[in-house]
């Protein structure tokens, strides 16, 4: 039963993780149980031995070999455990771009009461709990809250980044796959909070850009339309917007 739900869940983390980050820390975590099963059966396989020989059970536990064996190589895995966990984690640090020699695609978020705003500067579009990014792309993505803490949470992504107001946050993280991917809001900040829902396409290039094109046929983004929707409610379907500044993002920071 055990392996039948262990290859369930490697299944899952194969199929339907979609972001790099995701796919590596979940393989960190496999390879971790695997050196940590590698203890255990170590073990196991020293005290199924020192049971079986009962006549000579007084004598090895004296001996200094079998002592060292016992302590050496459990030590020698849990320092390779270690190196390995602190190397992926510098490795996987999300305020670092993946690919240095690849220009980012910039998305400025914002957190509403009770929806998620979504700014494209250099595209010139804006959008709400919905939005569109291409795969194997790297993503710099800012974040922060119009009003009390929240948090923006892509689980297939592997992105889970706490925002609050006069503070901008950033990550970097790149997708793999086609797919969809739904995002939440996991910081209560207040009643309608469980209606900040996230749509998230993961298409190539290509339709990327049809996506960007359909939108800049909406209407305009200005600032009184900003100041009838920071007021509290919520969002029944996404809204799109085209916008003429690329710098709405820091205005609106500003304003506040």
């Amino acid at each position: 039963m055990f392996f039948k739900n262990y290859k369930y869940f490697v299944n899952i983390i194969k199929i339907h993780f979609l972001g790099l980050n995701r796919i590596l820390e979940n393989k960190l975590l496999l390879n971790t149980l695997y050196l940590i099963f590698l203890i255990l059966f170590f073990m196991l396989i020293i005290f199924i031995f020192l049971y079986q020989n009962t006549k000579k059970f007084i004598f090895l536990i004296d001996s200094i070999y079998i002592e060292i064996l016992i302590w050496f190589v459990p030590t020698l895995i849990i320092f390779f455990i270690s190196f390995y966990t602190i190397k992926s984690s510098f490795y996987l640090n999300p305020f670092k771009n993946i690919y240095l020699n690849i220009k980012p695609l910039i998305i400025e978020s914002i957190s509403l009461n009770w929806k998620w705003m979504f700014i494209f500067p250099y595209q010139k579009i804006l959008c709400f709990n919905e939005f569109c990014i291409p795969i194997l792309t790297p993503i710099k993505i800012f974040l922060i809250s119009n009003s009390i803490m929240n948090s923006l949470c892509l689980p297939k992504i592997g992105i889970q980044l706490y925002c609050m107001t006069n503070c901008i946050k950033y990550t970097y993280f790149i997708t793999l796959k086609h797919g969809l991917s739904h995002g939440i809001s996991s910081n209560y900040s207040g009643i309608g909070f469980k209606n900040m829902r996230i749509n998230l396409f993961l298409v190539a290039k290509k339709t990327f850009f049809y996506w960007i094109n359909s939108i800049k046929n909406s209407n305009f983004f200005n600032i009184k339309k900003y100041n009838i929707i920071i007021k509290k409610g919520v969002f029944l379907y996404p809204k799109f917007f085209n916008i003429r500044n690329n710098k709405v993002f820091f205005l609106i920071i500003k304003k506040k």
